[in-house]
């Protein structure tokens, strides 16, 4: 009974490890105008950022800090401090980390460099710790841009849902967890660059 469990088990986790896999999506030009590009200036932008179910960021934004004022008077300006400062602390270096891992290429902090990888930072969804656990996600666009020709990106990638959890402590924003997301989305896209570019 155990091995006919496990032979209708087996398809099932294939399916969705290939579905897991699946979260990178080439939305315009080809990848290989990348290959035999090694070091990249990379970009972070938030300006188009969604998040949960309130839409915009500053919806988000001023919900959170009214929520923290009633629990208590004057925290709210210090929450929207940590949730912009969770940028700096855990997003961008975890999917940094990442990308520079698992694609095996040099991407950083590297002014005047002619190739930049910009991610742009589309939809949040923070998830939640304690007793309801809830994972979260992030969905955003990496362009890469020729300085010498800014008008037309040599490609643009999707990344779609790329899910987190994390064992650290809730800082009250969520800065741990969605900094797992991003991570995620920074091996998915090493992974997809390494794959492609060899």
């Amino acid at each position: 009974m155990r091995s006919r469990t496990l032979f209708f088990l087996f398809p099932l986790l294939a399916l969705s490890a290939l579905a897991s896999a699946q979260k990178i999506d080439v939305s315009s030009g080809k990848i290989e105008a990348l290959k035999g590009i090694d070091t990249f200036q990379i970009i972070y932008k938030y300006d188009k950022l969604m998040v949960g179910d309130l839409g915009r960021e500053s919806n988000y934004i001023r919900k959170k800090k009214a929520d923290a004022e009633k629990r208590a008077p004057g925290s709210g300006y210090a929450w929207e401090e940590m949730w912009i400062g969770d940028r700096s602390k855990y997003y961008e270096p975890q999917f940094l980390e990442a990308i520079r891992k698992f694609s095996e290429k040099e991407i950083g902090d590297h002014p005047g460099t002619r190739y930049q990888l910009v991610l742009s930072s589309t939809y949040i969804e923070p998830g939640q710790s304690g007793l309801i656990r809830k994972s979260a996600k992030l969905k955003g666009t990496i362009t890469v841009i020729d300085t010498q020709n800014p008008a037309k990106p040599l490609v643009k990638i999707q990344i779609d849902e790329a899910s987190g959890e994390s064992n650290k402590e809730d800082n009250g924003t969520g800065g741990p967890r969605i900094g797992a997301a991003y991570a995620k989305a920074g091996k998915e896209l090493g992974n997809y660059l390494r794959q492609r570019l060899d």
